[in-house]
């Protein structure tokens, strides 16, 4: 670490009185790092600084500006272990688990669906997709999850290809809902390996090119997780299979970009998707059907939906700003 410089020709001196609150509140100088770079400071800045990158700069703001919170531990894990704790766990579980009891007893879906609508709020409220501030993107995610349930049974039926069989898409629905463990176990794995990365990074370049393999991971462990549980539902029951999945990719990477600080590309993603399944069910029932069927849409727009959010999330979760913990950017 470079000595402290003080005086006129101090380069420093105006970050630190600039971004002194954030530094001051964070616990370690990765944290700093993370919190310069979301306020626009990158290495090339760093450089004019004369700190060979933004990694460098942090580790001198760390020094020079008393703590007015905890210091962290040397090796302290950021934000916990990558493992789930037992309570986290079941709360993850029960979701899925009053969808299985809704699609096996329908006698009992009533109080099951209730039971899987309270746990999913109760773990999206403390789990690892929590969100610090509302996304702003319930009602697109109310929609897409409706269009999953009755979305594809609608269209054939508006378009008369056929009755609208209400029961048809509980079981891909329910292997949906299991997805939801795997996806807070992935994302709190995530969460942790991408913290991790800040201390041996050299420069904000060098940690995004060690962030991407590890996001790819995680997309593609959810994908094949979600994938083998709607097989399993598609093996029991006949469920539909390309719609659900492309659904639970969308839904996966919506959510890790808004964890992460970027709610409103997010949301964007899921209204686009949305957006284009109402418009099947409208050219369903409109003169001439032209609506392709339901599952088929349903495939077509969560699918083009999911590779463009995945294409952002490899660009806004490679920079270390996507990683501060939710207190750290504050100045």
């Amino acid at each position: 670490m470079a000595p402290p410089r003080h005086g006129p020709a101090d380069p420093v001196l105006a970050v630190m009185h600039r971004h002194r609150a954030m530094v001051a509140g964070a616990v370690d100088a990765w944290e700093i790092a993370a919190g310069l770079e979301a306020c626009g400071v990158n290495d090339g800045e760093a450089r004019r600084l004369r700190h060979r990158d933004v990694f460098g700069l942090a580790e001198e703001l760390y020094a020079r500006v008393p703590r007015a919170g905890r210091v962290a531990a040397p090796g302290e894990p950021a934000a916990g272990g990558a493992w789930l704790g037992g309570w986290t766990v079941a709360v993850h579980l029960l979701p899925g688990a009053g969808c299985v009891l809704a699609a096996r007893f329908p006698a009992a879906a009533a109080p099951a669906a209730g039971l899987a609508a309270v746990a999913l709020w109760a773990a999206l409220r403390g789990g690892p997709l929590r969100l610090a501030h509302g996304a702003g993107a319930a009602i697109w995610t109310y929609g897409l999850l409706g269009f999953a349930l009755y979305g594809p049974q609608a269209v054939t039926a508006l378009a008369g290809r056929g009755r609208f069989d209400t029961g048809a898409g509980t079981a891909a629905f329910a292997a949906l809902a299991l997805g939801l463990l795997p996806a807070a176990a992935l994302a709190r794995w995530f969460a942790v390996a991408a913290r991790a990365q800040l201390a041996p990074s050299h420069g904000l370049a060098d940690f995004a090119d060690a962030v991407r393999p590890r996001l790819a991971a995680a997309l593609a462990g959810h994908a094949a997780v979600q994938t083998a549980l709607l097989l399993a539902a598609a093996v029991a029951e006949s469920a539909p299979l390309a719609g659900p999945a492309a659904l639970g990719v969308l839904l996966f990477t919506a959510r890790l970009l808004a964890v992460h600080g970027h709610a409103a590309t997010a949301a964007a993603g899921l209204a686009a998707a949305c957006a284009a399944e109402a418009l099947t069910l409208v050219l369903a029932a409109a003169p001439g059907h032209l609506a392709p069927p339901g599952g088929t849409a349903e495939a077509a727009a969560c699918g083009a939906a999911a590779l463009v959010l995945a294409a952002r999330a490899f660009r806004l979760l490679a920079r270390a700003a996507a990683h501060r913990p939710p207190l750290a950017g504050r100045h």
